[in-house]
This record gives C-alpha cells, sequence and structure tokens, in this order.
C-alpha cells in the first residue's frame, strides 16, 4: 500500500512581495502602528493608550510594511478595519483645569483569512495570503490581472 503525499498549492505562491517590512522598535512608531515599552499599539491618542488598545501583536516577530497600514507578526495579520475616533475633556485633580483627550484606535484589526507565512503585499493597498486577495484591508474577488501587475 502506498501513500500519495501532495502540498497544497495557492494562488499567491508565484507573487512577489514587493512590501518593504520594517520593525517598530520600542519608543517609536510606524506607519500608524505604536511600540510603547514592548507592547504594539495602533492609533493615535491624546493622553495615554490603555491596555484595550493593545493590538496584543508578538514584538519579536512585528512587522509593518511602509507605505501601507499592513502588519503581521508570527500569529497574525494586521489592518486597521474598524477605527473609532473620539474626544473630551478631563478633569486635573490638582488644578481643576481641564485639559483635552481623545483620538484613534482600531477596534478590529486582525485581517481575518490572512496568513502571515502566506501575506505579500502588492502595492496600491492590493495584498494577497492563499487564495484570497485584499484591498486596504478588505478581502476582495481575486483578480489576476492585479494580482499580476507590477504595481
Amino acid at each position: 500500500m502506498s501513500a500519495l503525499i501532495s502540498s497544497c498549492s495557492y494562488r499567491s505562491d508565484n507573487i512577489s512581495d514587493k512590501g518593504e517590512w520594517v520593525s517598530v522598535p520600542v519608543d517609536s512608531f510606524a506607519e500608524g502602528y505604536n511600540n510603547i515599552g514592548g507592547q504594539i499599539y495602533w492609533g493615535y491618542i491624546v493622553g495615554d493608550f490603555t491596555e484595550e488598545d493593545n493590538v496584543g501583536a508578538d514584538n519579536e516577530t512585528f512587522r509593518v510594511c511602509k507605505g501601507s497600514e499592513y502588519a503581521k507578526d508570527k500569529y497574525h495579520v494586521y489592518y486597521p478595519q474598524v477605527v473609532i475616533c473620539y474626544d473630551g475633556f478631563k478633569e486635573d485633580k490638582e488644578t481643576g483645569e481641564y485639559e483635552g483627550f481623545g483620538g484613534e484606535v482600531a477596534e478590529k484589526i486582525i485581517l481575518r483569512g490572512a496568513k502571515p507565512s502566506q501575506f505579500k503585499y502588492i502595492g496600491n493597498g492590493y495584498a494577497v495570503s492563499g487564495n484570497k486577495m485584499f484591498h486596504d484591508g478588505e478581502v476582495i474577488e481575486w483578480n489576476d490581472s492585479i494580482a499580476n501587475l507590477n504595481l
């Protein structure tokens, strides 16, 4: 009895990754992602980020694609999909003065259906992973003419 072992092939296998993936060192930021004390956050905050705002990324393998809002680590692909903007004021208990706070955070950021090991940025907001194509973080119908363009 013999066993037939075959490997799966995906549409994205023959597509080149045109992204420039860079790390985000502690206390720096890139493309909206902030590394504060070894924790990754996305967005802009006047005041302090809270623990709920933490993306939960693996800091050691986290990389951001320059010129886009795509990022990935060994576990997930990230893209800010539901962005919450807020502003307000709070009273300083010592002085009695009010100071402004606000900003924007991503409530939904993990890109479902995208595998980090297969994820490739092809340009102009387009990316592929396995048999899926994305544009600006949204799954779109696969389009060979986009996949084959030298964007």
